[in-house]
């Protein structure tokens, strides 16, 4: 075999051993990073949205709790799509539960409704006793964002959240025992136990 036949054959060969390594490197991080959200990101844009709710409620006639609760999954789904940086690669919307949690999915028929082919993206809920709200994803992480001293508890939305919670028999304690968790240690953990999922929640 001739120099150049050898040096074509070497380069070919380098070429195929450099996809495999590339390949079996970027494989399972890519998947995780495809359903990574940035919940810094998010709960900014949630707390913002809390505010803004609060404040545009104010003097206006005061809905009734189911109807406010609603209304307010409506603005974060609004405002989650609105975010720049972009918080998803697809359309967000925002299921409100009967707990006041309320489940970010992806909506990829923009239709408002969390169907069966649509997978849950995060989880918010608020933690009255340590006046902060949560955010978990569906990989597991978890962050916080604290209130800046008791105006949002004494408002109409956190309140009637609160009562909502109470009503559907939560466990505040566990909800307010509930700590930041990182995507790598949510992973970590999930590696020790062998699921290799997670659960959409519906």
């Amino acid at each position: 075999m001739n120099p150049l036949s050898m040096a074509k054959y070497g380069l070919i060969a380098v070429a195929v051993i450099g996809y495999i390594a590339y390949s079996n490197l970027s494989g399972p991080s890519t998947s995780y990073t495809e359903e990574s959200i940035d919940l810094n990101a998010v709960l900014d844009v949630t707390v913002d949205t809390i505010y803004a709710f609060e404040e545009n409620a104010e003097g206006e006639p005061q809905l009734g709790p189911d109807e406010t609760f609603i209304a307010f999954s409506e603005d974060l789904a609004e405002n989650y799509n609105a975010a720049q940086p972009a918080l998803h690669t697809k359309p967000i919307g925002v299921a409100p539960k009967t707990d006041a949690s309320l489940l970010a999915y992806e909506d990829l028929n923009s239709n408002n409704e969390m169907d069966q082919n649509e997978d849950a993206l995060f989880l918010i809920e608020v933690d009255g006793e340590n006046s902060r709200v949560i955010a978990t994803s569906r990989s597991g992480a978890v962050n916080d964002h604290h209130f800046s001293g008791t105006s949002l508890l004494a408002g109409y939305l956190i309140g009637s959240m609160l009562s909502r919670q109470s009503a559907a028999g939560v466990n505040k304690s566990a909800l307010a025992n509930k700590q930041p968790v990182t995507a790598k240690a949510a992973a970590s953990a999930r590696a020790r136990a062998g699921s290799g999922s997670h659960s959409s929640g519906k």
